[in-house]
């Protein structure tokens, strides 16, 4: 993986900052995450696969919160805060140029 890639992911941690403070909204990191992502494109399918798996656990969580055919209350805040502290490790990992750790579980289906 090349610097300016590694940087780019590296910059996720700052976005996950700004949501934790309350200064940027769900949606908005979901966002914020995958245009980071797709502006660094990885080639390492391992680092591709990884986010990708995250990612699709913090855009479900995004959208029982933000979407009206979502039932009040299934929106999970400790699956949400879980997703959230493995998307700044995977994040670090990948920006020091280590390995991502492997997503506790899959998704739901």
């Amino acid at each position: 993986m090349e610097d300016y890639q590694r940087a780019l992911i590296g910059r996720m941690v700052e976005h996950l900052d700004l949501y934790a403070s309350g200064r940027t909204p769900l949606p908005k990191l979901v966002e914020d995450l995958w245009g980071l992502f797709a502006a660094s494109d990885p080639r390492e399918l391992e680092i591709r696969d990884s986010f990708q798996w995250l990612w699709s656990d913090l855009d479900g969580e995004c959208e029982l919160r933000t979407q009206p055919w979502a039932p009040a209350g299934v929106a999970d805040d400790d699956r949400l805060a879980s997703v959230i502290g493995e998307l700044r490790l995977w994040a670090t990992q990948v920006a020091a140029g280590e390995s991502p750790s492997r997503p506790r579980t899959p998704p739901p289906a």
